[in-house]
C-alpha cells in the first residue's frame, strides 16, 4: 500500500506566494501541500487547526502573519525563507528583534534566495548564519525559447521602484544612443514611485529620446513570452536584487542580458554578462557576441524546477526527519557558552540578544500564546 503523503501548510506574509507557486505542483508529486491565506475568513480557527495538524510549516517571509506565529505559538516542524524584502525594511528587522530564542527554536530549517541576502540577514542577526542558500526556481516551460538575430530592442521588466534605478537605465540609455539611433528602450512594470515618472518625463524631452522609450505598463506574465519574441536584451540597472527572476524569465527566453553589477550579482551571474560602467554598458550590447540558447541553457542548467526541484524535496525530507528542533540548539549552546567575543557568536547570536532573551539568564516575561494568537488573528503583523 502506498504510503501517505506528508501534509505541508504554507503561509505568505500579505498573502503574498508569488515566488512559491511554481514550486508546489512539482513537490505536490511528493507532498500534500496546501497554501492558507491568514488572516482569512471567519474561519481562521479553522486555518489554524490545519497548521497544527500538518507535518510541516512553510513561511514565506520573514514578515506578517509568519511572525505571530513564531512569537505566540507551537508549532510543527517549520521552515522559514527569507527574500530581499525582509532584510532591508525597518519595521520587519525591528519585529524580528522582538523575537526570543524560545521563538527562534520553533525554526528548524531557515532558507535564503541568495548568498548576498543570507550575508545581510546574518550582519543583523547572528543566529541566521545556520540558513541554508536555495535560488528561486522557475518553470521553464512558461517561458518558451525562441531563436532570434542580434537586433535593437532593449527591455527592462518588473515594478519600476527606485531599486530598479530607472534614472541610470535612461542615462545609459541615452549614451548608446549617441553611437546608434536605432536602439528602442521598452519598460514593462507600473512605476511605484510617483516621482520617477516626473523624472523619466523630464529626462527624455531634455535629451530627446522621447521616440526611443515606450513604457508598456503591466503586462501579465501568460503574455510575457509573447512579447518577449520582439525583444533582443534583458536590461537590469537594479541597485539590489535578491536574484533577479525577471531576468531569469527573459534569459530563459533567449534574451541576452545586461546586468548592472549589483551587491551580490556575481554569485550569480559570469563576468560577462555584468557592466558597472559607461564603457561595459556599451560593450555589452555593441559587442557581435549573442547567443540566445546559451543564455537559455544557463536558465535551465541553473535555475529551472525540472533540473533543480531535489534542492528543496531535500530540504523538506530532511526537516521533516528531524528527530528535534534544530535551531534548538543555540539555546543551549548559548548557556553554555565561554565568556562574549567566542562563544555567543559561534553560537549564532549576540550579547544584546542574549542578556535579552535567554530563559537561564533573565526572568523576562513570555508573550502569552493568547496575545500571539490575537495578532495573528487580527492581522496586526500584516504589512
Amino acid at each position: 500500500m502506498k504510503n501517505e503523503k506528508r501534509k505541508i501548510i504554507i503561509t505568505a506574509a500579505a498573502n503574498n506566494f508569488h515566488f512559491i507557486k511554481y514550486l508546489v505542483p512539482a513537490l505536490s508529486e511528493d507532498f500534500n501541500i496546501e497554501a492558507i491565506s491568514m488572516p482569512g475568513s471567519n474561519n481562521s480557527r479553522i486555518e489554524l487547526d490545519k497548521i497544527a495538524s500538518a507535518d510541516l510549516l512553510w513561511m514565506e517571509w520573514a514578515d506578517g502573519v509568519n511572525i505571530a506565529f513564531l512569537a505566540g505559538f507551537d508549532l510543527p516542524k517549520t521552515i522559514l525563507r527569507i527574500h530581499r524584502y525582509e532584510v532591508f525594511q525597518q519595521r520587519v528587522i525591528q519585529d524580528l528583534n522582538k523575537l526570543n530564542i524560545e521563538a527562534i527554536k520553533k525554526i528548524n530549517k531557515l532558507v535564503f534566495v541568495s548568498k548576498k541576502v543570507k550575508e545581510i540577514g546574518t550582519m543583523h542577526f547572528p543566529w541566521m548564519c545556520e540558513g541554508v542558500v536555495i535560488p528561486n526556481l522557475i518553470d521553464t516551460d512558461k517561458f518558451p525559447f525562441t531563436d532570434r538575430q542580434k537586433g535593437y530592442n532593449i527591455l527592462m521588466l518588473g515594478r519600476m521602484s527606485y531599486v530598479k534605478n530607472l534614472p541610470l537605465a535612461l542615462t545609459m540609455f541615452h549614451e548608446i544612443l549617441k553611437l546608434d539611433h536605432r536602439y528602442q528602450l521598452h519598460i514593462v512594470g507600473e512605476i511605484s514611485d510617483p516621482e520617477l515618472t516626473y523624472y523619466a518625463a523630464n529626462f527624455m524631452d531634455k535629451a530627446g529620446i522621447n521616440d526611443n522609450v515606450h513604457f508598456h505598463g503591466r503586462i501579465d506574465n501568460n503574455k510575457l513570452p509573447e512579447f518577449m519574441k520582439d525583444m533582443h536584451y534583458i536590461l537590469c540597472s537594479s541597485i539590489f536584487e535578491s536574484q533577479g527572476l525577471g531576468i531569469l524569465e527573459a534569459m530563459c527566453c533567449g534574451l541576452k542580458p545586461i546586468i548592472f553589477d549589483f551587491p551580490g550579482a556575481e554569485n550569480i551571474f559570469p563576468d560577462k554578462w555584468r557592466w558597472i560602467d559607461r564603457s561595459e554598458f556599451m560593450h555589452r550590447i555593441m559587442t557581435p557576441d549573442y547567443h540566445p540558447i546559451e543564455y537559455h541553457q544557463f536558465v535551465v542548467n541553473e535555475f529551472s524546477i525540472d533540473n533543480q526541484i531535489h534542492l528543496y524535496q531535500n530540504l523538506i525530507t530532511e526537516t521533516l526527519d528531524l528527530p528535534y528542533r534544530a535551531m534548538g540548539a543555540v539555546e543551549i549552546m548559548c548557556c553554555v557558552a565561554p565568556p562574549f567575543n567566542d562563544g555567543l557568536h559561534c553560537a549564532g547570536i549576540s550579547k544584546e540578544h542574549h542578556d535579552k532573551h535567554c530563559k537561564k539568564c533573565t526572568s523576562e516575561k513570555k508573550d502569552s500564546q493568547t496575545a500571539g494568537y490575537m495578532k495573528a488573528i487580527k492581522g496586526d503583523h500584516l504589512k
